[in-house]
C-alpha cells in the first residue's frame, strides 16, 4: 500500500492529496481538470484515467521509476502537473512526501529523493539557498515556464539528473523530455511518439495516447521524427515591420545578463511598424544602463521600442505569467 509522509505542517496539500486518491479510485473513468489558462481562458475539461495511467507508464519506462523508492510532492495537486506526479508515484508504489507549495520545496529535506517535479522558480531558490541539496534528488523534471540558460549552466555542477518537459492538456502532461545537462540539448520524445511539422508548428502522433495529427501553435526547428528544438509560441509571436521575432528566445538572450529579474518581451500595436517590441519588467532598473544591456545582448530588429515596469507580472492560477494581462497592464 502506497505511503504518504509529512514533511512538515502540510495539512492543505495532504487533503488535496487525499481527495485526488479518492477520485482517482473512484469508477469514474475520467477526472476534471482545470486548464492554466496561459494560452486562453481557463476551462474545465474531461481527462481520461487511461490516459494518464499511460503517460505516467511513458515517464516512468525512460526514468526507471520501477527501481525507485520515493517521490516528493511540492507542486500543487490542483494543477496537472501535481496530479501525474500522484499518479505515477502511485503506478509505481513510491513512497509520497509532501511537503508545501513554496519557493524553497528542499528546505526540510535531508535524505535523498529519488523523483521529484519543481517550476523553475522553485529550482532558482534551491539554487540561491541551498544548492548541496540538489544533490539529494536523483531525477528532477523542470516544467510550467522555460528554462533559462543561466539555470542550465548552474545544474551542471550537482549530480541530480534534471530534465526540461514539453507538454500540454493534449497530451496529458509531458511528452517530450530535455535534458538540461547542456544547453543546446533537444527535446526527445517518450515512448512510441513522433513529431513532423506544418506551417512550421510542430505536430504530434502518439499511439499511447491515440494522438493523431495533433498540429500545435509551438514553432520548433524539427531535427527527426524524434527530437526538435523549440523556438516559442505562434500564439507570442510579434510581426514587426515584417520581421516575426519569437519573444521566448528574446528572454532568453537577455535573460543571460540580467539575471533573476522577471520580465517579458511582449508586443503593442505600432503605426508604422504593424507591432513593435516592448519590455515589462517587474523592478524598476535605471533605464539607460537597462536599455544598454538589452540592446547588447539581442539583434536590431529585437531591440524594444518601449519600456515598462510594473509592480507583478500577471500570473494564472497555476503560477505561470500571463503574457496578455501582463500585455494589458500598460496598454
Amino acid at each position: 500500500m502506497m505511503k504518504i509522509k509529512k514533511i512538515e505542517n502540510t495539512i492543505d496539500s495532504f487533503h488535496e492529496i487525499n481527495e485526488f486518491i479518492q477520485v482517482w479510485n473512484d469508477n469514474n473513468s475520467s477526472i476534471t481538470q482545470q486548464t492554466s489558462g496561459s494560452t486562453g481562458t481557463p476551462k474545465a475539461i474531461e481527462i481520461p484515467k487511461w490516459k494518464m495511467k499511460a503517460s505516467a507508464q511513458m515517464t516512468g519506462k525512460f526514468l526507471g521509476l520501477d527501481h525507485c523508492k520515493n517521490a516528493l510532492i511540492c507542486m500543487s495537486t490542483k494543477y496537472i502537473g501535481g496530479k501525474m506526479m500522484l499518479v505515477r508515484s502511485i503506478l509505481y508504489d513510491l513512497t509520497i512526501y509532501v511537503t508545501n507549495v513554496t519557493r524553497n520545496p528542499l528546505k526540510n529535506i535531508d535524505f535523498p529523493i529519488d523523483f521529484v517535479a519543481m517550476v523553475p522558480l522553485q529550482v532558482e531558490t534551491i539554487l540561491t539557498e541551498n544548492p548541496e541539496k540538489l544533490n539529494l534528488i536523483k531525477y528532477l523534471i523542470i516544467g510550467g515556464a522555460p528554462v533559462s540558460d543561466h539555470l542550465i549552466e548552474k545544474l551542471k555542477d550537482y549530480s541530480c539528473h534534471a530534465y526540461s518537459t514539453f507538454g500540454m492538456t493534449e497530451t496529458v502532461s509531458h511528452i517530450a523530455l530535455r535534458s538540461l545537462k547542456t544547453k543546446n540539448e533537444p527535446y526527445f520524445a517518450l515512448g512510441n511518439t513522433h513529431f513532423s511539422t506544418q506551417d512550421n508548428c510542430l505536430v504530434i502522433d502518439c499511439e499511447e495516447l491515440g494522438i493523431n495529427n495533433l498540429k500545435t501553435t509551438d514553432a520548433i526547428e524539427l531535427i527527426d521524427n524524434k527530437h526538435f528544438r523549440w523556438l516559442g509560441r505562434t500564439d507570442f509571436v510579434i510581426n514587426s515591420g515584417g520581421v516575426k521575432i519569437h519573444p521566448e528566445q528574446v528572454e532568453k538572450k537577455i535573460a543571460k545578463a540580467i539575471q533573476n529579474e522577471r520580465f517579458i518581451i511582449s508586443k503593442l500595436p505600432d503605426q508604422h511598424l504593424g507591432e513593435k517590441v516592448i519590455f515589462i519588467g517587474e523592478k524598476d532598473l535605471d533605464s539607460s544602463t537597462l536599455r544598454a544591456i538589452v540592446e547588447a545582448n539581442v539583434d536590431r530588429y529585437e531591440r524594444p521600442k518601449e519600456y515598462y515596469f510594473i509592480s507583478s507580472l500577471q500570473k494564472t492560477a497555476s503560477g505561470k505569467i500571463d503574457r496578455n494581462k501582463t500585455t494589458q497592464a500598460v496598454s
